[in-house]
């Protein structure tokens, strides 16, 4: 259907189920080599070897990468059944901005913090859900000092908390600044980024509070980047 979104409801739900393996992270990897090898074929170290940890937003990139909607609703049925998820598991992606399959994860080897890295994206992701309060100075922190870490982890934020944040990836910073609402090409501080998102409530989204509204905007973005190439 068109008008379904219901991947905003499904992805907060398996997001908050998430949370629960912060330390249980080689069970986590265990059940997606298993249970998903096709879909995680990708997620190796420079050795090549399977990882031997993972960070929340990989996790969930396994869901949001350029591949086949069909694709998407399988990682998305088996999140389901692992994670327990009362919502039903979505079908279609309207809205969902992807990762660029050549680089999926939201961690590197190059400068030997792997394992700080990943720490740090797990400490943020739990503290989306309540669990700290350390959200914004680890946003500040890791946007401008962490590798690999840039406006891809505002995309990570927006799949698992689609209400409070919008995704600033390239195409909706261009998108955005056409329409009025200033981003620059520079990673916002956390502060700002939350201004931008309520911003883009405002002028773009009638102020409408639904689980959907930002998913419109993100789902015209993709449109409008089609049809101009």
């Amino acid at each position: 259907m068109d008008n379904d979104y219901s991947w905003t409801k499904f992805n907060p739900a398996a997001a908050r189920k998430l949370c629960a393996y912060s330390d249980r992270r080689e069970e986590l990897l265990t059940w997606l080599y298993s249970a998903l090898p096709e879909e995680t074929n990708y997620l190796h170290g420079p050795n090549h070897k399977k990882l031997t940890d993972i960070d929340p937003f990989t996790v969930f990139g396994v869901m949001n990468r350029h591949i086949s909607q069909e694709k998407k609703a399988e990682v998305a049925k088996s999140f389901k059944i692992f994670f327990k998820v009362d919502e039903p598991s979505p079908t279609d992606f309207h809205g969902v901005s992807p990762l660029n399959n050549e680089n999926s994860m939201f961690f590197g080897f190059k400068d030997g913090k792997t394992k700080e890295d990943i720490n740090n994206l797990w400490t943020l992701f739990l503290g989306l859900f309540g669990k700290n309060d350390q959200v914004a100075g680890l946003f500040n922190e890791m946007t401008r000092h962490q590798y690999g870490i840039k406006f891809n982890l505002t995309m990570g934020m927006y799949w698992v908390c689609p209400t409070k944040y919008f995704p600033l990836d390239g195409p909706s910073r261009k998108y955005l600044n056409a329409r009025g609402v200033a981003v620059s090409e520079q990673v916002p501080t956390y502060d700002e980024f939350v201004k931008i998102s309520e911003e883009v409530r405002q002028k773009l989204c009638g102020d409408s509070t639904a689980d959907d509204a930002f998913a419109i905007v993100t789902r015209d973005i993709y449109y409008s980047t089609h049809k101009a190439q």
